[in-house]
């Protein structure tokens, strides 16, 4: 049995047609909601057709980043919180998709869709614009999270889609098959949490490298694959308009905001803030 990956990564991968073909992509608008005002009202921050998803927090919580198309282009650009402000980071030939900060000085990674369509996570030098690679084998990457500066979590083609922990061309642990895209880790355990979709309903459950083991965490509502945890171990996740919660032990989603009234309808991906008073969320517009 191989020991702890120096590297993990948990990626889910998606086929690269899927990601080029910008008529295939989803009219989205991304949205912010204040959690520390009672009934606040979500601000679009993306202000754009087409589309605009995969929010993630700076580690400062100053920022949003995320991943714009334009045309047939997709590249990252970030929301300046202070200033109100849009702000292009990419423009490549290649598109890039889910920008995370990396625990890299002046670093953020991406899944980079290159030009023979192969996509690979790599590093942007925030100095130099320059992209690097990681993980150079890995031609399929989807998504991704990381755990430490030396662990980055990566999700594999073809179906059923594969989580796998990787160290290294030779050092790998397949974790589960036919998974959800949202990965995550658990702050107050370190574990791996991913979506089961083996089971019905789908079910978020957590990996403990350690021991080998999976538990169940909470069963998510049918069909939904999205969720996001707060520093403080709280669990989010959305049906339709609505944002439901529940602390790690808890049975039971609650409602904790209705977001009708602001003609969100089609929640989807979420992301909170290191400090749990904000939320960024991804709203899918109904053609």
């Amino acid at each position: 049995m191989p020991t702890q990956p120096a590297i993990l990564i948990a990626l889910l991968l998606f086929s690269p047609q899927a990601l080029i073909a910008a008529d295939a992509l989803p009219e989205t608008e991304i949205y912010l909601l204040d959690l520390s005002i009672e009934h606040a009202e979500p601000i679009n921050i993306s202000e754009h057709k087409g589309y605009d998803n995969q929010p993630a927090f700076s580690t400062d919580g100053k920022r949003i980043y995320y991943s714009r198309s334009d045309d047939e282009q997709t590249d990252i650009w970030y929301y300046d919180i202070e200033g109100s402000l849009n702000i292009r980071l990419s423009q490549t030939p290649e598109s890039e998709y889910s920008p995370r900060p990396a625990p890299h000085e002046n670093k953020l990674s991406v899944v980079r869709v290159e030009m023979d369509g192969a996509q690979r996570l790599s590093l942007l030098d925030l100095e130099t614009d320059e992209f690097k690679n990681l993980a150079e084998e890995l031609s399929t990457v989807g998504y991704y999270s990381w755990f430490s500066p030396g662990s980055v979590a990566l999700f594999l083609l073809p179906e059923p889609f594969s989580l796998i922990l990787y160290a290294s061309m030779d050092e790998q642990i397949t974790v589960a098959e036919n998974i959800g895209r949202a990965i995550s880790k658990n702050p107050l355990t370190g574990e791996l949490l991913f979506v089961d979709k083996n089971a019905s309903p789908w079910q978020i459950t957590a990996f403990n490298l350690a021991t080998r083991e999976k538990t169940v965490i909470a069963k998510l509502f049918p069909q939904h694959e999205d969720f996001a945890i707060t520093a403080e171990g709280t669990l989010w996740t959305a049906l339709g308009g609505k944002l439901y919660n529940r602390a790690i032990g808890e049975n039971n989603w609650k409602l904790a905001i209705d977001l009708r009234a602001y003609e969100l309808n089609n929640i989807s991906r979420l992301s909170i803030s290191p400090d749990g008073t904000k939320m960024a969320l991804v709203n899918s517009l109904k053609k």
